[in-house]
Parts: C-alpha cells; sequence; structure tokens
C-alpha cells in the first residue's frame, strides 16, 4: 500500500499540489517549450486576478478620501504592471518555429485578447477614474491647480502621478505584447480569431485617463515656450 505524503504547512497554505497539477503533462505536450510557454501565461492570469484585487482597494481607499493608503497601493499594483511587461520578453527566448508549432496543435483557436484577466483590466478604468475624480470633486481642488503648484498639493499630485504612472506602464505592457507577436509571428499575420496582429496597435495609443493626459500641453502652453 503507498505511503500517502505528508503535506508540510507551506505546502498546505500554497497548495502547491493543485497548483503545480494545473499544467499539461509533459509526455503530452507539443514540443519541449510548451511547459514553459502554458506556465508564463498560468502566471500572468494570477498576477492579473491580484492586480484587478488591488484596484478595488485602490478605489475603495479613494471613495474614503484616504490617499495615502490608495497610493501606496497603487505603487504595488504599479511594479506588477511592470513586471508583467517583462514577463512577456521571456517568450522571445523561444524560436517562432517552436512557437507556430505549439500554435497550431495546442492553442485550438485561442487568443491571449480572450484572457479573462485582461478583460476585465479593460472594464475597470471607468471605474478607478469614479474614485479619483471623486477626490479632487470632495475636497473642491482642480486637477490643474496641482499641476501647477505639485509642491503645494504634494499629496494629490503624488497621487496623479501614481494614475499617470499606471496609464503609461499598462500602455508599454500592450507595446511589448505588440512587439512580441511582430517578433514571433509576424504583423501581417492574423491571429488565431481572423483578427490581424496590427489591431493590437490600436490599444498601444489609447490612454486609460486621457484626461490627465491633456493636463500636461495646457501646462506647457502656460509657459509659452518660444523656439
Amino acid at each position: 500500500m503507498a505511503e500517502t505524503k505528508t503535506l508540510s504547512d507551506y505546502e498546505k497554505y500554497i497548495r502547491t499540489e493543485e497548483l503545480l497539477a494545473l499544467q499539461k503533462p509533459v509526455e503530452a505536450c507539443a514540443n519541449g517549450e510548451e511547459p514553459f510557454f502554458q506556465i508564463m501565461h498560468q502566471a500572468a492570469e494570477l498576477w492579473m486576478k491580484h492586480m484587478i484585487y488591488e484596484v478595488g482597494r485602490v478605489c475603495r481607499h479613494l471613495d474614503k478620501d484616504e490617499i495615502f493608503e490608495a497610493t501606496n497601493l497603487f505603487e504595488r499594483v504599479n511594479k506588477i504592471l511592470a513586471l508583467m511587461a517583462r514577463q512577456i520578453e521571456l517568450t522571445e527566448t523561444m524560436a517562432p518555429a517552436d512557437y507556430n508549432v505549439l500554435r497550431i496543435t495546442s492553442l485550438g483557436r485561442g487568443s491571449g485578447q480572450e484572457s479573462p484577466g485582461f478583460r476585465r483590466l479593460l472594464e475597470i478604468p471607468p471605474d478607478m477614474w469614479k474614485s479619483f475624480k471623486g477626490v479632487f470633486e470632495r475636497k473642491k481642488v482642480d486637477m490643474m491647480d496641482v499641476e501647477r503648484k505639485p509642491h503645494e498639493h504634494h499629496e494629490l499630485f503624488r497621487l496623479m502621478q501614481a494614475m499617470m504612472d499606471y496609464d503609461e506602464l499598462f500602455l508599454k505592457w500592450r507595446y511589448t505584447h505588440l512587439r512580441l507577436a511582430d517578433r514571433m509571428i509576424g504583423l501581417r499575420v492574423k491571429s488565431l480569431k481572423g483578427v490581424p496582429a496590427t489591431a493590437l496597435k490600436q490599444g498601444t495609443d489609447e490612454h486609460l485617463f486621457p484626461e490627465l493626459f491633456e493636463l500636461i500641453p495646457r501646462l506647457t502652453d502656460e509657459y509659452k515656450p518660444t523656439y
């Protein structure tokens, strides 16, 4: 009779047995690169799940005008976003020929655009903006005044910077994905959903919080630069 393994407290808490059983068996993989590819995407889904959770916490702090707490959590979310962009670069260690084997044998008609985490991240910016804007409305402070006098509104300025960092990092993340598609399959190729890879470019140009970025050229114009 097989001896039952005694799990350590760490294994029980992290649920390692279940977690490490979620990958496709190596012997069933299309090639030697598939375990890496699947684990990387599973890790990305976990990070996106946590980002969504943390953004919810940020919004709840903002709704209570707890700016310090919200800004600190924003910094964590932004570090995760930066990590996500770096993680995408790992895919470039695969040869395109090896990736194409996975693409035609294992992915079915799957696409990264179907990621539930990514889809949710595209949905939540309006909620983030509502909570963010509410702080300024309750404090009766104009965002442009904060840009003009950041040292007089340092707490609100830091919050604005965190929002802009999130926006910028999100665009960088999507741009890194675009460049990955260019390198691995080419931009003229259609995705497994029939969508041209060039369609990814649109997401690299659209700010999540355009109102914030519109303040910057206005501030520059007020200095009446001449060239």
